[in-house]
């Protein structure tokens, strides 16, 4: 690798702060988990209000106020009043409980989909070129693994630990050895998985023991996902203000400033905290409908191949 071309996607530091020191949060979360047999109520509504909802948001800046990318999607907007409805009606036929699994089971999809991308950028910063397919399974399988333990917990009891960890903790090996035979080691990358993969066991792991418990089931959730919706509010808002800092009227003005791209992503979530207080399951499925609508939405906008304004505003 030329030595005037970095490894990370913003700089070191950021990238330690934001993309991988994240997961220290999901660790603080769930040592506050254990200590206490979940997480309290206010605390998990405080940061679904604060970072979780903003992240989901965030992603109306870019889809909504930037007229090219709003044709892109095109009919994919068609797809909320259904993912709207879908909550609901699937409540009223199993509980909010099975609806509430299944939005688990695709966020977790969805949040190791993400730190894939991630991987795959650090590749390309590095000028890897082999072993594409190796990290995606190794990254996607390392980080599912856990889910389906905690899957299988719920199934048919937690005795099947061992035989989802020891392959976990072989493959994890395999891995680093092969990687550490390299010329040149891909720190980033590495520092990723070796940040992130531990997390999803331990989080897994504290739901695996009372699979029946929503308590258990949301502190496993929020850990695996605050770290993603940190490493997101920063790639969105690097990405922002590197494509949007110059356009004129609002979208070029909360894409100057941290503070008012943050300030934004909070007041587009704001009525979906609303709607929250309301506590009604009803009014809750139909909201994570939009929750859906962004997992949809965002395997669609980070598709870098072919895409010179997205290469070039995420500085590659």
């Amino acid at each position: 690798m030329s030595a005037n071309i970095s490894p990370w996607i913003i700089n070191r530091r950021q990238d330690l702060t934001w993309f991988s020191g994240s997961a220290l949060f999901g660790y603080a979360l769930i040592a506050l988990a254990i200590a206490f047999g979940g997480l309290p109520g206010k605390l998990a509504v405080g940061i679904g209000f604060a970072i979780d909802n903003p992240h989901v948001y965030s992603t109306t800046i870019r889809t909504v106020f930037d007229n090219k990318e709003r044709a892109r999607i095109r009919w994919l907007w068609l797809g909320i009043l259904p993912l709207c409805v879908f909550g609901p009606i699937v409540t009223l036929l199993l509980g909010f409980a099975s609806f509430f699994l299944f939005i688990a089971a695709w966020s977790q999809y969805h949040i190791n989909k993400q730190h894939v991308g991630f991987v795959m950028i650090y590749k390309r910063k590095a000028r890897e070129r082999t072993d594409f397919k190796l990290d995606k399974a190794f990254t996607l399988t390392s980080l599912l693994l856990p889910f389906a333990y905690y899957l299988s917990a719920a199934l048919v009891g937690s005795a099947l630990f061992l035989l989802f960890f020891i392959p976990a903790v072989v493959i994890f090996l395999l891995y680093g050895w092969y990687q550490s035979r390299k010329s040149e080691i891909n720190w980033p990358k590495l520092t990723l998985l070796v940040a992130f993969i531990p997390l999803q066991w331990l989080a897994w792991s504290f739901a695996a023991v009372d699979p029946k418990s929503p308590t258990r089931l949301l502190a496993a959730a929020v850990a695996v996902n605050i770290g993603h919706s940190f490493q997101y509010l920063r790639l969105m808002w690097f990405h922002n203000r590197n494509r949007y800092h110059d356009r004129p009227g609002l979208l070029g003005i909360v894409s100057r400033k941290w503070i008012y791209f943050l300030g934004f992503a909070v007041l587009l979530a704001l009525p979906n905290y609303l709607a929250a207080r309301a506590h009604d399951e009803l009014i809750s499925a139909a909201m994570l409908g939009f929750l859906m609508f962004h997992f949809v939405l965002d395997a669609r906008i980070w598709r870098i191949r072919g895409d010179v304004e997205l290469a070039n505003a995420l500085r590659l």
